[in-house]
């Protein structure tokens, strides 16, 4: 294959498609190398094909005249484009420029070749900058090229009125570098200048490009990589969309009118203004026809089986009729529709809303099992605007989307219980994904630039980050803990690789502290959450979750202080640190404990159901605790969120364990079901298999099974059940070496266990 092909342009020029040209021979003409090896002649007995497209088109050659040098040089850089991954690359910015230079530099230019030559430079010039060449002392060509793209806009200023179309891109170009230059009023100025100054005669692609570029210099801070845009930006780039979405609408333009509301949904999420989502995603899925029923995803129940046998009372029902859903032809409705389902999935995902997450992930999933991404493989889709030139739109390029799509699938799906937990299998499979994706090439357009390609290498890295953080986080709740130390480790190396640590700083010592917590190390565990609070950005999600576990942490070695006072160390890890003496005031931890409920608030599903948790147990009301717990179970419940259920259901059956048995042990057994689906065994017969005639119990989360396990001990000895007893006490044995195990467990212990 060529790894330079020749452009469609120059093919058309070529004398007969039937004549064959030696690839050396393109390859020179770009390059100025020889050729390697000397082209085959011809036999003597066949005339040669150039000889005889010669003889037949003598009389036309004769009449070709030479191009003018001014045409030629403004024309070359369309000729050697070639795109910012391609290993030509700098040769072709390098030509580029000094084309265009030199076109600059020829005598009595006419007006239309000197405008396309400044806009041809200046555009060059925002690709060199935006590559980072102009700072690199390596590239001394690119040096001063930021003093070329202001002069090309001043230069266009006092061209003729027929030239509206450069001054239009050269005020995009400029206010890109005021923005380079850390001059942001001063860019934003320029754009909004730029939009009163339009008529209404100019093309619409105008009037939309330039919005679309303000509201990008609204949500896109400079400052550095982590800032986020202050809430004044945030509503003037909202109000710009409802502008951007009414002219849509008056000249009906409905792809211009839906790309505005997709916008305005990705800020909405971006900015956690979580309270005007649903309407937004609401609209927006309006405008592309999708609708859903989230009560259809809810199973049917099983029949209950007849008191005589096993047979069914009921016949067995129907299966469910296979789902079906709205796929798209056209390549930019695919692509926001792409965008606009994994935003409806982080949003209901939040919300804790699970039956509204389940069909439009199956959605999604039914869109890139159809090759979606096929239609737009270089990340820009167009508008057509007829009769005028068609509006290109940018988007998250394909490789993103594709791998995004693991992390989407594996965030939504709460629930770690049960043999292949989907949050499981999706985080490890996009996990293998990355690696196969990282090896192949990325498509890139030819005006793309070598920030770009940074960009989205970039974003790649963040996003195996974050599915690491995913396979870390189930496998702490599934009590797998060499798989989270080996992962942990590996994340730590990945950040640092790709120079992204200081993004997962505080999520990695969350990490770190949830599984010191369930390690029964307090003292590492108090550590690393306030840890994680210095590192996290203050009101965030991690910073709010790190608080909320701090408190829980702080709760429970009070309350076992105080039941258990100077033996509350027995059965905690023998390698952790003693525990802080300013740490004992409980009052203390109540009132930083109800900051943290507050907190909790409108954080969503999860946190909202931790913060009921917790004030179940800052309330000295047996009633209220009910009434927090219960609303708890709920959220839970909702979210399908079987780890969290579990703890709640134990909370729930403490209250009725000396009121209501019969209540109280059903509501154990659901939660000794849960723990011990926190780590079944991939295959049924895996344990059984290992262990030989005496299979151990199935274990899971080892210290919530064995407090239920307790707790049943109790309510058969009260009940006089000796046979229950007996099996019960065996049980919460093999448990109880469980718990000690894991309290003996050292920090290295992950290597030993990985040893064979």
């Amino acid at each position: 294959m060529d790894e330079n092909p020749r452009p469609l342009k120059r093919q058309r020029i070529q004398p007969e498609p039937s004549i064959s040209v030696s690839t050396e021979s393109d390859l020179s003409d770009l390059t100025t190398l020889p050729p390697s090896t000397p082209p085959s002649p011809c036999p003597a007995n066949i005339p040669s094909p150039l000889k005889l497209s010669s003889q037949l088109n003598i009389e036309d050659e004769t009449e070709l005249k030479p191009l003018p040098p001014a045409v030629l040089l403004v024309n070359l850089p369309s000729l050697l484009a070639h795109p910012p991954n391609h290993k030509y690359y700098v040769h072709s910015l390098v030509l580029s420029l000094s084309a265009l230079r030199k076109c600059l530099a020829l005598p009595a230019l006419l007006p239309d070749i000197e405008c396309r030559a400044w806009t041809g430079l200046a555009e060059l010039g925002m690709r060199v900058i935006a590559g980072g060449f102009s700072q690199r002392e390596e590239h001394g060509w690119a040096a001063g090229i930021e003093n070329e793209v202001r002069l090309g806009s001043l230069a266009v200023r006092s061209g003729h009125p027929s030239l509206r179309a450069y001054k239009h891109q050269l005020a995009l170009l400029q206010a890109q570098l005021s923005q380079w230059q850390h001059k942001t009023k001063f860019a934003r100025n320029q754009i909004r200048n730029l939009i009163s100054s339009l008529m209404p005669t100019d093309p619409p692609h105008i009037f939309y490009s330039a919005q679309l570029a303000l509201i990008t210099l609204l949500t896109s801070p400079i400052a550095t990589p982590r800032a986020s845009p202050s809430p004044q930006d945030v509503h003037a780039a909202l109000a710009v969309i409802q502008e951007l979405e009414e002219r849509a609408v008056a000249q009906k333009h409905k792809q211009v009118a839906l790309l505005a509301r997709v916008l305005r949904t990705r800020i909405l999420v971006a900015a956690e203004m979580w309270a005007e989502v649903r309407t937004a995603a609401s609209s927006a899925e309006a405008a592309l026809g999708l609708s859903y029923d989230a009560a259809s995803m809810i199973k049917p129940r099983k029949p209950a089986p007849s008191q005589g046998g096993n047979t069914p009372t009921q016949q067995a029902q129907p299966p469910m009729p296979e789902q079906t859903f709205i796929m798209f032809e056209d390549a930019f409705e695919a692509a926001m529709a792409v965008h606009l389902l994994m935003l409806s999935i982080v949003y209901y995902t939040h919300s804790g809303e699970a039956t509204e997450v389940s069909p439009r992930l199956s959605h999604l999933h039914a869109l890139l099992d159809s090759d979606v991404l096929e239609k737009f493989v270089d990340g820009h889709t167009e508008i057509a605007l007829p009769p005028g030139p068609s509006l290109v739109v940018q988007v998250t390029h394909p490789r993103i989307l594709f791998l995004l799509a693991f992390l989407v699938s594996s965030a939504s799906k709460r629930d770690a219980a049960g043999r292949k937990p989907k949050r499981k299998v999706f985080a490890t499979e996009g996990l293998a994904t990355w690696d196969v994706e990282a090896l192949r090439d990325i498509s890139f357009s030819t005006w793309a630039s070598a920030g770009d390609v940074q960009e989205v290498e970039e974003r790649l890295a963040r996003i195996k980050a974050d599915l690491l953080s995913e396979l870390i986080a189930v496998s702490i709740m599934r009590s797998e803990f060499s798989t989270a130390e080996e992962n942990l480790n590996i994340l730590i190396a990945h950040t640092r690789t790709y120079d992204i640590f200081p993004l997962f700083a505080a999520r990695i010592a969350l990490h770190h502290a949830h599984l010191a917590h369930a390690l029964l190390q307090p003292a590492r565990a108090l550590r690393c959450y306030r840890t994680a609070v210095h590192h996290a950005d203050p009101g965030s999600f991690v910073h709010v979750a790190a608080l909320a576990g701090e408190t829980a942490l702080c709760v429970g070695v009070s309350r076992r202080m105080a039941g258990l006072r100077e033996a509350w160390t027995q059965g905690l890890s023998e390698s952790d640190d003693p525990w802080p003496e300013d740490e004992l005031d409980m009052e203390l931890h109540m009132e930083r404990g109800m900051e943290v409920v507050k907190m909790c608030r409108g954080m969503g599903g999860s946190l909202e159901a931790v913060a009921q948790v917790l004030e179940a147990c800052f309330t000295p009301e047996i009633l209220k605790s009910k009434q927090h717990l219960k609303h708890a179970l709920e959220l839970a419940t909702r979210a399908q969120d079987n780890h969290l259920r579990a703890l709640v259901l134990a909370l729930i059956a403490a209250h009725y364990l000396h009121t209501a048995g019969d209540h109280a042990r059903t509501m154990l057994q659901t939660c000794e079901q849960l723990a011990t689906g926190l780590g079944a065994p991939s295959t049924k017969g895996a344990t059984a298999s290992q262990a030989g005639r005496n299979p151990p119990v199935a274990v899971g989360n080892a210290p919530l099974g064995l407090w239920v396990g307790e707790r049943f001990l109790e309510l058969f000895k009260r009940a006089g059940k000796e046979a229950r007893v007996q099996k019960q006490t065996a049980v919460n044995a093999q448990l109880s070496k469980a718990v000690s195990d894991i309290a003996r467990r050292g920090p290295r212990a992950s290597v030993e266990d990985s040893a064979p």
